[in-house]
């Protein structure tokens, strides 16, 4: 059983314990020496990490949200330039019992077979029939730019509420500065809000190239 340790939430949230994961880089040619780093990074750091190693530019390359991560390999970078957006939609979710495929693929291979692929592979690119509204965001969805987080939480009902933290003095979440932040919170809010829009017209399709 996993652990957030004393951070708040867990997996599946967008509090502290539902969102940080310790990662570990090895690349010896590369990063000769032991180093920590407190910088948040995301898996969707990955992807343009990879194309900024191999000097790859991709032609009509559809709207990133990470960032290259190889300033920060090669001990160049301070922080983020970019914030980071989270969003637990209330829907459910594809089921994926790893154990039993991972079973049926053995069992496949040998006896000199292959398996067809699973109904939750060939209906990931599907759009979603009906569209995601980009004009209501429910859920619990959550903006950090640097050391200030900003949740905002929907109810069942619609009703919103916002949160406001400190990180970088408030880890645990338990401060809630909302109301003395007026003017940051007043910049975060439509950022965050444009983030949210920004994904429901993505899961749209809105941002890949029409067949």
């Amino acid at each position: 059983v996993g652990s957030s340790g004393d951070r708040r939430g867990n997996k599946g949230k967008v509090y502290e314990g539902g969102l940080m994961v310790p990662a570990i880089l090895e690349w010896p040619a590369r990063i000769p020496k032991h180093r920590v780093t407190n910088i948040r990074c995301c898996t969707y750091d990955i992807y343009p990490t990879l194309l900024d190693i191999v000097g790859v530019k991709m032609k009509d390359q559809p709207v990133l949200d990470g960032v290259s991560l190889l300033p920060l390999i090669d001990g160049q970078m301070e922080k983020r330039g970019k914030p980071l957006g989270f969003w637990d939609y209330p829907i459910a979710g594809i089921s994926t019992p790893s154990a039993k495929w991972m079973g049926d693929l053995l069992m496949a291979q040998q006896a000199g077979k292959d398996l067809e692929p699973h109904a939750s592979s060939q209906n990931a690119a599907k759009l979603p029939s009906p569209k995601y509204p980009t004009d209501q965001f429910p859920g619990h969805a959550a903006w950090i730019d640097g050391d200030w987080k900003l949740h905002r939480i929907a109810s069942k009902q619609g009703k919103v509420t916002w949160e406001l933290y400190n990180l970088a003095e408030d880890p645990k979440e338990k401060t809630d500065l909302i109301n003395d932040q007026p003017d940051r919170v007043k910049s975060m809010k439509p950022a965050l809000d444009a983030w949210l829009k920004s994904v429901a017209e993505s899961l749209n399709g809105e941002d890949y190239a029409k067949q």
